[in-house]
């Protein structure tokens, strides 16, 4: 029975070698072997603070507009493709000699199959715009404004459209402008020069006392220009697709709820930071492999968090945190490679950061702790609060380990 046990003990510690290569490879073994012996730690000493930045709306499932919660959603911008969906036509060969342009139609789709069909929108383009009209990643309230896109030229207006269903799936109302004077915009979408980008800017005409949105490019129904034209005597089509789409959204003030407790939310700006004192954990990167790691938060309130999604990157640095702070810029940069998700129940949020301990175990990684904020995927206008309370450290977010020691 020792000599069994001895040789477990040997291959365990064979696969380990390779395990510790890459601190995100599955552990290549029988964690619930019963010869291991296990060992569990909780970690209570957890320290966190909530950070301000302007909220950055790009890579989102929709673009949005209304004012309601306290946000204002400015304007949406949508940058198109120079190549065709089919992959086939480039947009300047449509100033070719022998193409005859007959129509040009941009098309929009709302998410919600009840979107109201009285709200009017209105489109706009750049003619003397630059390839830095917006960045998904940093545009936002503070650096592009209404006084930035002034100078955009109003090309149409429209109404959304529903069709009725033939049966009962899910009909999307389509909000579309067919334009008729294009051969300025066909030039503004053909040039491959870098003063033109093929932007265009979405707005309501009307105010809008909520929140409605229109598919992006991370939909399948995503916004598309429809070219209609002719070869000599045959009559084409084309499709143009968005390289890339967000709204300039003003955030709602902060609450002290939000000040107060760990705070995720897109449209508010608010992300936090999480930091562990490891000091009590035996380290040992010959003697132990971590089985689990969850970090458990308890949510502030009992609001339904059904479908909102936390994220937590790891930090490139360690930083310096307080309670609340505020930054006109992010830039506290994280790891790539590894993306932890937060799952909710029972008015907790668990997060499996093994992949992190299991790093900084061997290594790879420093402590510098965790980023947390909300993913593009779900609704942005919604937030999300956890307590921190280093007073009661019942109510604290902590972390429960479970590790192999050899």
């Amino acid at each position: 029975m020792k000599y069994k046990r001895f040789n477990t003990i040997i291959a365990i510690v064979t696969s380990l070698i390779v395990l510790f290569s890459c601190a995100e490879n599955p552990i290549p073994y029988d964690l619930s072997d019963s010869n291991l012996n296990l060992d569990t730690l909780t970690v209570r000493s957890i320290g966190g603070g909530t950070y301000l930045a302007p909220p950055l709306m790009g890579s989102t499932d929709g673009i949005y507009f209304g004012n309601s919660g306290g946000f204002n959603n400015l304007f949406s911008l949508v940058q198109f493709s120079s190549l065709s969906l089919s992959g086939a036509v480039r947009t300047y060969s449509l100033l070719d000699s022998n193409v005859t342009v007959d129509s040009l139609v941009f098309t929009f789709t709302g998410t919600e199959d009840t979107l109201l069909t009285d709200l009017p929108f209105e489109l706009f383009y750049f003619p003397a715009g630059g390839d830095s009209v917006f960045s998904e990643s940093e545009s936002n309230y503070l650096n592009i404004t209404e006084a930035d896109v002034i100078a955009a030229v109003p090309i149409g207006q429209g109404n959304f459209v529903r069709e009725s269903p033939d049966s009962t799936e899910s009909v999307y109302p389509k909000l579309s402008f067919k334009i008729d004077d294009f051969d300025d915009i066909i030039n503004f979408i053909a040039d491959t020069t870098d003063t033109q980008n093929r932007t265009f800017m979405l707005k309501n005409i009307d105010p809008i006392d909520d929140i409605v949105s229109i598919r992006t490019r991370e939909a399948s129904d995503f916004p598309i220009i429809n070219v209609y034209y002719r070869v000599d005597e045959d009559t084409l089509h084309s499709v143009f697709f968005p390289l890339k789409d967000m709204t300039i959204v003003e955030p709602r003030q902060t609450t002290d709820i939000d000040i107060n407790n760990i705070s995720v939310g897109r449209a508010t700006g608010l992300k936090s930071i999480i930091q562990f004192d490891l000091s009590k954990f035996p380290i040992d990167t010959t003697a132990m492999v971590i089985k689990s790691a969850e970090l458990i938060f308890n949510t502030v309130t009992e609001v339904s968090l059904d479908g909102f999604e936390v994220k937590a990157a790891i930090l490139d640095t360690s930083i310096n945190i307080s309670n609340y702070w505020e930054i006109n810029k992010d830039e506290y940069t994280v790891k790539p490679d590894v993306l932890i998700f937060g799952t909710f129940e029972d008015n907790q949020m668990k997060m499996d950061i093994r992949s992190y301990l299991q790093g900084v175990n061997t290594g790879s990684y420093e402590n510098n702790g965790l980023k947390l904020y909300g993913d593009s995927s779900c609704n942005p206008f919604q937030s999300a609060n956890f307590i921190l309370d280093q007073n009661n450290l019942d109510n604290n977010p902590y972390l429960k380990i479970v590790y192999v020691k050899l």
